[in-house]
């Protein structure tokens, strides 16, 4: 690389980092980008910010992603769930959990505590940017249930649960049984599904794993689920007592790719609850 004559070649280090700062973030039509690594339990994490340039309506969302292929097939709607945020006059932050992703880390090897860390970790970075933004948080699929668990820790208000997983432990038996009966066999190797690693520890405690999401979910105050009406994916477990349902008409199917009609309800409840708190 320094026989090649880059950027360490001439300006050392100091210069990479600085490039690599003012290709960071972009501003154009209203709005900032920025995309930066922040640190949760000594693991380096992507994260991926819009805002509005001038902030009018001092509300963020942090989106929680889901695991593996769904992850990555769901990356257009978290985006455009921040997005929509971002041009309502607020922000919206969207970040890799542990070993996804861009995201430093051994996703087999990730805990639900490393999720749900992660999570607020996130939140603080948020907050560290954007002094005066209160942030909610929104968990899609596996998400979901990573934001109950963080949301009594950040002390969000509003918690979002885009066609939610409510029970992390039997969304992992149930991704261990399903992949099996692809055709392709992606999972034929031993702990794999859909050409991802099963998290083997919150496999092993997967009742633990669903209880301790039931009972954040029960202490963790009202809540919004927005899903579509039929499902071919994970069971999603019972919705919590104190949760605001909105079905969208049509079918939901695991891997699916954008789901407008869910970032369209999505961004109309961001609109709606963060205008109500701005009265």
């Amino acid at each position: 690389m320094v026989a090649g004559g880059g950027v360490f070649a001439k300006g050392g280090v100091g210069v990479a980092r600085k490039r690599w700062a003012d290709a960071s973030t972009w501003e154009g039509d209203g709005l900032r980008r920025e995309v930066f690594f922040f640190e949760s339990r000594g693991t380096l994490l992507y994260g991926s910010l819009f805002a509005a340039t001038e902030v009018s309506r001092p509300f963020g969302v942090l989106c929680c992603n889901s695991w593996g292929v769904e992850a990555d097939r769901s990356d257009p709607l978290q985006r455009a769930v921040a997005l929509a945020m971002a041009r309502l006059g607020g922000a919206g932050l969207v970040f890799h959990c542990p070993g996804h992703g861009d995201s430093y880390g051994d996703l087999a090897a990730v805990e639900l505590e490393d999720l749900s860390q992660a999570a607020c970790d996130a939140v603080a970075e948020a907050k560290r940017r954007l002094p005066g933004v209160e942030w909610m948080l929104a968990g899609f699929m596996l998400g979901a249930s990573v934001a109950a668990l963080a949301r009594p820790r950040v002390g969000a208000r509003r918690l979002l649960l885009v066609q939610p997983a409510l029970r992390p432990g039997s969304y992992f038996r149930w991704l261990r049984r399903a992949a099996k009966t692809m055709p392709l066999r992606f999972s034929v190797a031993q702990g794999l599904a859909h050409g991802y690693p099963i998290p083997c520890g919150i496999l092993a405690a997967a009742t633990e794993a669903d209880e301790l999401a039931e009972h954040a979910f029960a202490k963790g105050g009202a809540a919004t689920a927005i899903r579509y009406a039929e499902s071919a994916g994970p069971p999603p477990g019972p919705l919590p007592e104190r949760c605001e349902l909105i079905e969208v008409p049509g079918r939901w199917r695991f891997g699916s790719r954008e789901d407008p009609d869910l970032a369209s309800e999505a961004a109309g409840w961001l609109d709606r609850v963060t205008r109500d708190d701005e009265r």
